[in-house]
């Protein structure tokens, strides 16, 4: 695909992992005007101490560090480093401020309780509508509430108004798969699973005509990272606990 080849080789190397299907129903235009930006983030830390600092005090509930020096990690992922890299998945989620978008477990260390990371210069800023639509999806799935969970797809661009009911229906039946069994039991998190959701979703928007935004895709590679890291560690995970747990500490 001629749009894989453009891509820097950060970007390369996390987008393996994406079914190439996402990216034929990206808007193209404002894709490759973000490829310089994203380059200058990761090459230059264009922006990088900015969020830092916000982000560094905004999880600081959750027991998190966030640290400039690169840092070896440990051989294993325990358990309770899994619930940290989970933590601080739903913790950049609601925050305001954007997301260190890498969380590959290249450069942390845990102490105590407390897990201390230094994030690479890969970030970016969800748009109000889009960051304010993915809040309602989670807030709907985990607490099962369909209404608000389908608002949260519409703002983000995946249903459209004039869908028939069973075109809603099965998109909001596809992205619910990547949820897993996370409301009612632990889940082991499994990459292949994250990726077949992912294809399934991108082949019906195909079908239906449907372009996404950068900022879906955003989204896409930050839960390939955190797939990587929590299937490497193959612990079972209280999802919904976690993700409650999260916002209680941050106040959100």
């Amino acid at each position: 695909m001629i749009f894989m080849r453009i891509l820097p080789g950060f970007l390369k190397e996390l987008s393996k992992h994406v079914p190439t299907v996402l990216f034929k129903v990206v808007e193209w235009s404002e894709l490759t005007a973000e490829l310089p930006k994203l380059s200058r983030r990761v090459l230059q830390k264009e922006g990088y101490k900015e969020l830092f600092d916000k982000q560094k005090e905004f999880l600081q509930p959750l027991n998190v560090e966030l640290r400039e020096e690169s840092i070896s990690p440990p051989e294993k992922i325990s358990k309770h480093a899994a619930e940290k890299w989970l933590q601080i998945y739903f913790g950049q989620l609601l925050s305001p401020h954007g997301i260190f978008l890498d969380l590959r477990p290249t450069s942390y260390q845990i102490q105590d309780d407390k897990l201390i990371w230094n994030p690479t210069g890969l970030w970016t800023k969800f748009g109000p509508h889009f960051h304010e639509g993915l809040m309602e999806i989670y807030e709907g799935f985990y607490f099962q509430k369909e209404e608000l969970y389908r608002g949260g797809l519409k703002k983000i661009g995946l249903i459209s108004e004039d869908w028939s009911e069973n075109d809603k229906n099965e998109l909001a039946d596809l992205f619910k798969a990547q949820f897993g069994d996370s409301i009612e039991s632990e889940m082991t998190f499994d990459i292949e699973h994250f990726k077949s959701s992912i294809f399934k979703i991108a082949n019906f928007l195909l079908i239906k005509k449907v372009t996404i935004t950068k900022d879906f895709l955003y989204l896409g590679l930050y839960l390939v990272t955190l797939y990587a890291i929590l299937e490497e560690s193959q612990e079972k995970l209280a999802v919904k606990k976690i993700y409650l747990d999260t916002k209680s500490r941050l106040k959100t």
